[in-house]
């Protein structure tokens, strides 16, 4: 079989192979795309005999392009992949522009303007023009006239009145670009196509254009593959129509249509199998894309089990549903016993502001995550100030970059200072740098006379710049770049200058700059490498390439690389050795092409999804398909019933997205979150091709977890308040097999509940186990308690008094009743069970649908030993054990012979208590038995019981017995010295 072929279905290899000359693959999330572009390019290579400098393939990011070179190095050698014109649309323009660019007046070393130049520029001529139009609006709209192919004249030709304005501000933009011997963005891909229209021939060799993502090109990249491809007329494309959410950067989804208008040959391939999501998944994103009737018809299918369902999840508020994401994300990590980590969850965002209560919750929780699509390495202030030198050092002709630097570090330069020194370059029509450098040697003066300081700082800087470049024709390799930003920080002192300005985090600032020399070094490196096999474009009979020296065209390279980058990885990121597992947190926009095992889209209400600026719907509907097939086996949708409105106190009513509707959410999806179970378990490690978790580490991770089950709210968003009455949610769990929950007892009643609320630890509790929330202080009262654990009958009564007794001579204990038939009375026993007394048993995790593990309650029978007294029921391997805070449910209350607490429980029945057996005692003995806490069998009466509460369980006690009639109270006058008042009666001295 043909290497090239391997590991293809049969749909993949239909395209792979297909003798058609322009090919239309349309591939749905994780049907393989890049697998089979790469195999594409290189059969192209093997079986038709292209030569691959005469092969173009586009990406649109630098990472893709990344990946393809590594397969395809695999496939056909390094040597020939290295050869092929592959990178993003602006690389590839760029390299031709470099070549070629003379040939349409571009001058030679010309510099590129990221957003930051082009958004200064603007500004300036906004304001020299007094136009009224903002900076941000104007910036946009002047790239969309690009994305079209509009020059500035062109505009004006078909420009509107009210866009008159617009012309002159994109007019002077230009020639203040021109000035500079900049191009931005759009102008590399502008003026490429230009280049190629007029010169066809700087293109007549190539033999295949292939473009990934094309669903996500504008006009003008439309035109320059069909430019690319002029002579030969080969194309082919992979793309997904459903996918295609970038109308905000000029992307058209029309081009697929374009395309199969101009070629009438055109052949389309389907590829539907799915080989990232879950069967469940699929089918919910596939019924939501599906409303739009306007789609190119096309099926999914899935290679995975169909998995747990998806979640669409109502919480209270935006803070709940954050705080929701917390609880579920430390639930699958635990209950999955490792299976997930930290780095497999994502939060994908319709909009960037969204996540500051999310941040906010995962602050608090101590959950550790990072921010993608925020503040990029080549932005951080210290990088930024050493590429600018960088970019002066290369182009002179770059003001703005050297108005960034022009102070920095501070040398006495002044905003006076500027201001004269750039309207002085702009009356005498020069570059800001050829206006310094005159006035430094007196060829040219400012409206006043520079002061001593500034003008020695220019000074300063004018011989660093100028020895910079000095040492950049030093460089005869692809070193230039690390030479360069070392020599320049030498010179500045920069990690002093850090260490003063930012005291209070040098070191990660030097270390930025540290990294910065590693990717510099890694450019050279891999450049280095390259250079022998003919990375430039080929030559072509009758038309010259412009040649550079060697150091400058290594960092002219390394310069457009940093402008054009859309990601970095920093060194640390790469180190396996010290791998950081954080939660992504990502716009959806930025998540496009990525995966992730467990994914969360809050906020699908209407007005977020769809925005409420949104001018296409149906994009909007194909960014929420985009945002849920990123996962592969847990999938949660979320939105909070209520949002607050802007610069309102009350919040309002939501309504969730009309891509939601009711029909798809009551079949596709199930409204909280899944029981965990063993199948559960079992089958998400199968999506993910991983080990299954044995059932001891599924465990582990169930001891600090506040609930096993989706339920602090109910599934129609509201407090659960069932947790503070003792009774749990039934919830719809029709879809998975007996869904227990872990940590239930075997012989836990059935109307108590396992969730416990973050603040209830108790710390210092020797039971271990958590107290229940209330409602508004964290603590439950002794009547609610009783509330879900009543009083047993006389019968279960009198079997906890023998049961007691058995204790105290060794004997088994017998297991705890059930609770059913209980008294709703406070007693002896239930109060010390309720606080951690003797009685309370600790409570062990049962996992549903498997053998129980061995005994985890270290208990020695002393029938199988009836020579030796009983012994600690704490295993030896934990006797040193410190106990932490546990939270588990106290059990059932059970009558104990011994009250290690040192305390007397006040008790207050109710009713008389069932009659038992009684031991007569004299009052000397009964005396000795209430001090010693009593003996089993000792009866203790009510009136002569001792001890004390604290103020809030005596005061809800209390309050309790008013609400429910006569009780036998304690008996104690409310006084400052009450108490000590009662025990002079009873000794008789009062």
């Amino acid at each position: 079989m043909d290497p090239i072929l391997d590991g293809l279905n049969h749909a993949q290899r239909e395209a792979v192979t297909s003798s058609g000359s322009v090919l239309q693959v349309l591939a749905p999330p994780g049907s393989g795309k890049t697998k089979t572009l790469t195999a594409r390019v290189a059969y192209l290579l093997s079986h038709h005999g292209y030569q691959p400098q005469d092969v173009i393939c586009c990406t649109f990011t630098i990472k893709a392009s990344r990946e393809m070179r590594e397969r395809l190095a695999k496939l056909i050698g390094e040597k020939l992949e290295s050869r092929l014109i592959l990178g993003t649309f602006h690389s590839i323009c760029r390299r031709y522009l470099v070549k070629y660019g003379y040939l349409i007046g571009l001058r030679k070393g010309f510099g590129i303007a990221d957003s930051d130049d082009t958004r200064a520029i603007i500004k300036r001529t906004i304001k020299r023009l007094n136009s009224s139009i903002e900076v941000k609006a104007a910036q946009g709209r002047i790239s969309r006239h690009k994305a079209h192919g509009l020059s500035p004249d062109a505009l004006a030709e078909r420009a509107k009145a009210e866009e008159l304005e617009l012309v002159d501000i994109y007019r002077d933009y230009q020639s203040a670009l021109a000035a500079s011997n900049l191009l931005d963005y759009d102008d590399l891909l502008l003026r490429c196509s230009d280049l190629l229209r007029d010169h066809p021939q700087c293109v007549s060799n190539v033999q295949a254009v292939l473009v990934d993502e094309f669903q996500d090109t504008n006009i003008i990249q439309y035109e320059l593959m069909n430019l690319f491809a002029s002579k030969s007329r080969r194309i082919t494309i992979v793309g997904d129509p459903d996918q295609s959410i970038y109308g905000f950067r000029s992307a058209e989804i029309k081009n697929l249509k374009r395309m199969q208008g101009r070629y009438s040959n055109t052949t389309v391939v389907l590829l539907e199998d799915n080989y990232r999501s879950a069967g469940s998944i699929l089918s919910a994103a596939q019924d939501v894309i599906e409303q739009d009737e306007a789609r190119p018809a096309k099926a999914l299918q899935a290679t995975h089990t169909f998995g747990t369902l998806p979640v669409l999840r109502k919480l209270p508020t935006p803070n709940a549903e954050a705080q929701w994401m917390v609880l579920e994300i430390k639930r699958a990590a635990a209950m999955t016993g490792g299976l997930l980590r930290m780095s497999d969850f994502a939060i994908l965002l319709r909009s960037a502001s969204l996540s500051t209560q999310i941040e906010t919750a995962f602050g608090r929780a101590g959950i550790p995550y990072k921010m993608v699509g925020g503040r990029k390495f080549f932005d951080r202030t210290e990088v930024k100030i050493l590429l600018n030198y960088m970019r002066v050092a290369s182009h002179t002709g770059h003001s703005d970059a050297l108005l960034n630097i022009v102070n920095v570090p501070p040398r006495r330069i002044g905003d006076e200072t500027i201001r004269q020194l750039t309207s002085g370059a702009e009356q005498a029509k020069l570059p800001l740098w050829d206006f310094i450098k005159d006035v430094i040697q007196g060829r040219r003066s400012t409206e006043k006379k520079l002061q001593k300081a500034a003008e020695q700082g220019l000074c300063n800087l004018v011989k660093l710049i100028e020895a910079s470049r000095q040492k950049l024709q030093e460089c005869e390799d692809a070193s230039a770049p690390r030479v360069l930003i070392e020599f320049i920080a030498e010179r500045l002192s920069f990690q002093e200058y850090l260490i003063r300005t930012y005291p209070l985090d040098e070191d990660t600032r030097w270390a930025n700059v540290k990294e910065l020399m590693h990717q510099a070094t890694e450019v050279a490196a891999f450049e280095e490498e390259e250079v022998d096999k003919e990375m430039d474009l080929p030559e072509i009979q009758g038309l010259e390439q412009q040649q550079a020296h060697a150091g400058e065209e290594a960092l002219t390279r390394f310069l457009a690389n940093v402008a054009l980058a859309t990601e970095i990885t920093t060194e640390e990121d790469n180190k396996e050795e010290t791998p950081k597992e954080k939660v992504t947190i990502s716009t959806i926009h930025a998540a496009k092409g990525l995966e992730w095992p467990v994914v969360f889209v809050p906020a699908v209400y209407n007005g977020s999804i769809p925005h409420s600026r949104a001018e296409v719907i149906e994009e909007e509907r194909r960014l929420l398909y985009v945002a849920m097939t990123r996962a592969q086996a847990l999938l949660y949708l979320s939105l909070p019933i209520r949002q607050p409105r802007l610069g309102e106190g009350e919040d309002g009513a939501t309504t969730i997205t009309p891509f939601l509707p009711p029909k798809l959410t009551k079949t596709r999806f199930r409204p909280t979150g899944p029981s965990l179970h063993e199948k559960v378990v079992y089958s998400i490690a199968d999506i993910l091709r991983r080990p299954r978790p044995s059932v001891d580490d599924m465990y582990k991770g169930l001891e600090f977890l506040p609930s096993t089950l989706d339920d602090r709210w109910t599934s129609e968003g509201e407090e659960d308040r069932s947790k503070f009455e003792g009774t749990s949610v039934s919830h719809d769990t029709s879809d998975e097999p007996n869904p227990k929950r872990r940590r239930s007892d075997m012989n836990q009643g059935p109307n108590t509940t396992t969730y416990m609320s973050s603040t209830g630890y108790t710390m210092n509790n020797s039971t271990g186990f958590t107290l229940p929330p209330a409602a508004s202080s964290g603590f439950t009262s002794a009547r609610d308690h009783h509330a879900a654990y009543p009083q047993p009958t006389s019968e279960s009564a009198a079997e906890s008094a023998s049961s007691s007794r058995a204790d105290a001579t060794g004997a088994n204990k017998p297991k705890p009743s059930s609770g059913a038939g209980r008294k709703d009375g406070l007693t002896q026993a239930s109060i010390s069970n309720f606080f951690g007394g003797p009685g309370t048993q600790k409570r062990e995790p049962v996992l549903p649908n498997r053998p129980q593990p061995p005994s985890r309650r270290y208990e020695l029978s002393t029938s199988q030993n009836p020579g030796l007294p009983p012994k600690s029921n704490v295993p030896p391997t934990l006797s040193s054990h410190r106990v932490q805070p546990r939270p588990l449910i106290p059990t059932g209350p059970t009558l104990e012979s011994a009250n290690t607490s040192g305390y007397t429980w006040l008790a207050t029945p109710s009713r008389p208590p069932a009659s038992k057996p009684k031991i007569p005692m004299t009052q000397e003995q009964g005396a000795r038995a209430v001090s010693a806490n009593g003996t089993a069998g000792a009866e203790v009466k009510p009136e002569a019981s001792r001890g004390f509460q604290s103020a809030s369980t005596f005061h809800t006690t209390t309050m309790s017995m008013v609400q429910q009639g006569p009780r036998r109270t304690l008996g104690i006058r409310r006084s400052m010295n009450g108490w000590q008042d009662r025990m002079k009666r009873e000794s008789g001295g009062g």
